[in-house]
């Protein structure tokens, strides 16, 4: 198969280019890293393969809509959820 005709159907099939899927799919990992630890956003960056955090803030502005560590806000953590309290009395 050329690289041409690869291209041509792996868009077709996936809608996305090779580069937009892996982009997304690391860019995805992250985000899933950054709402379950902890982690500094610069490791988390250099772990998902961004080899400059700038960069990495870049892309996931523009593919997320916030900054890393405006999702890692928004997001709920189990350390940040407030305890559910039910009555078992009832």
């Amino acid at each position: 198969m050329s690289p041409y005709h690869f291209l041509r159907t792996f868009r077709a099939v996936v809608g996305l280019s090779p580069h937009q899927f892996v982009l997304r799919t690391r860019l995805h990992r992250a985000a899933m890293r950054l709402r379950a630890s902890r982690e500094p956003i610069s490791a988390i960056a250099f772990d998902a393969g961004f080899n400059d955090l700038s960069t990495f803030n870049r892309r996931f502005r523009r593919v997320v809509g916030v900054s890393p560590s405006e999702y890692r806000q928004e997001s709920s953590f189990p350390w940040r959820r407030e305890p559910v309290i039910t009555d078992l009395a009832t």
